[in-house]
């Protein structure tokens, strides 16, 4: 009997996720994996399509191997393809890594009468859980026959064309240099952005607004400081936790160190945190903490920070803090309302165009996601309580409306947020992945390895 795992999405979670599981099969004969997805670049997705050599990873190479047991596996890549080997400091175009991510599959879809590895170029629109499996109902109306499938869709994005705001992927190609742009995010995508704007010629101002106007911080080089599980206030209220590391880097700064290193240190436990942080507690640190921690933990290269320096020294980017209440479209561009911080009078930023940089929001219902809206209206998954997704247990598997775990969906990457949090960089991702691979494969009675 062959296992055949439908993997929905062929950004980078699900292909890391199909290139753990062919890592793990035994007996090549045994395993079949079918990746849907509607669009053509699979293996890279959003975050690693871009075709621009300014977008960088905002990880050093040493860290972005697929496979965690194996971590020179990215720069042995890099320098098998001509690109020399990758240093501690590297921080490579997110299109290589995109590049890197398509090989890992590359061989496995060639030769054999059956393909043990294949892509369909569909839109998945519902699943339906039997005894035996799953049918992964296609937006063709055909059904596809699966013993698991794993949802590894990404992160879930509004309707920018309703809101006002394009989509940061597909910005105007046409637009005026000369005419202001308006970015509504101060993040990681916004940087990405920035750096398009200045490379096409950007000569009028770039308004960045946000909250807080706290742009992401400088990689530099760290010493993870080391902690233990005994070190951290596992449990405690986000108030605390966040007291406590304030006291921890001070410390470690008082005694010549940086904070980069407390906040790699705390990295592989940032996930343990999330799960024992009280629901309360939970609310409050999105609500007051969130933008605070995201500068501070998903930082930008040293060379991405210093050409954001320069464009804000020459009065080119313009860093506006106020809450983001709309946008508008008219025939000569866009018009952003939005509430200065500390004031109640509401006022507007006129841009050609305004680019939606959020990154993650709240998940809402309706949502013009079909599968999702499917799996919530069958009851087959619900919201988490925070709405930051849908709901999954610690073992990646999706609880449906009842609070019951499934036993032939899971999920992978993004989508999982509401459970692990930090589940957005391929470290988390490669090594959620790995885990689901080993319980699917060993799978008692649905194995690759033990079935006849």
């Amino acid at each position: 009997m062959t296992l055949h795992v439908a993997i929905i999405g062929g950004g980078a979670s699900g292909t890391l996720t199909a290139a753990h599981l062919l890592q793990r099969r035994v007996n090549p004969q045994r395993l079949r994996i079918t990746i849907v997805e509607a669009r053509q670049d699979v293996g890279c997705g959003v975050a690693y399509s871009t075709v621009q050599a300014c977008h960088l990873l905002n990880t050093r190479v040493h860290n972005m191997s697929a496979f965690p047991d194996d971590p020179t596996h990215f720069s042995r890549w890099l320098e098998g393809q001509g690109f020399g080997p990758g240093r501690d400091m590297d921080f490579v175009p997110r299109k290589t890594y995109g590049r890197y991510l398509a090989d890992l599959l590359g061989p496995a879809a060639e030769g054999g009468l059956v393909p043990r590895l294949q892509i369909l170029d569909q839109e998945c629109v519902a699943l339906r859980v039997h005894d035996h499996g799953v049918e992964v109902g296609l937006a063709d109306g055909s059904v596809l026959p699966a013993h698991f499938a794993i949802l590894a869709t990404g992160i879930c994005r509004d309707d920018q064309k309703a809101s006002g705001l394009e989509d940061p992927w597909s910005r105007p190609s046409d637009a005026d240099p000369a005419s202001p742009v308006v970015l509504v995010g101060t993040g990681l995508t916004m940087v990405d952005m920035v750096l398009s704007l200045l490379n096409a010629g950007q000569s009028a101002p770039i308004y960045a607004i946000s909250r807080r106007g706290l742009l992401p911080q400088p990689h530099r080089p760290t010493k993870p400081l080391k902690l233990s599980t005994a070190d951290i206030p596992m449990g405690s209220s986000a108030g605390y936790l966040l007291q406590w590391l304030r006291t921890t880097i001070r410390a470690h700064e008082a005694a010549g160190g940086d904070w980069r290193d407390v906040m790699d240190g705390l990295r592989p436990h940032t996930q343990l945190l999330w799960r024992h942080l009280p629901p309360d507690s939970r609310q409050r640190f999105l609500r007051q903490g969130s933008s605070l921690w995201e500068t501070h933990r998903h930082r930008m290269p040293p060379s991405s920070a210093a050409r954001m320096e320069e464009a804000r020294a020459a009065g080119l980017l313009r860093i506006v803090k106020g809450h983001f209440q709309g946008a508008e479209r008219h025939v000569s561009g866009t018009s952003v309302t939005y509430r200065p911080s500390g004031e109640k009078s509401l006022a507007r930023l006129e841009g050609a165009y305004a680019i939606d940089c959020r990154g993650f929001r709240r998940l809402s219902l309706p949502t013009p996601n079909r599968l999702l809206q499917s799996l919530v209206d069958q009851g087959l998954g619900r919201l988490d309580p925070l709405s930051l997704g849908l709901d999954f247990d610690q073992n990646d598997a999706l609880i449906d409306r009842d609070g019951r775990s499934a036993r032939r969906i899971f999920g992978v990457g993004p989508i999982t947020r509401a459970t692990h949090f930090e589940i957005t960089a391929v470290p988390d991702i490669r090594v959620q992945a790995a885990c689901l691979a080993e319980r699917l494969i060993g799978t008692p009675g649905l194995s690759a390895t033990h079935t006849a």
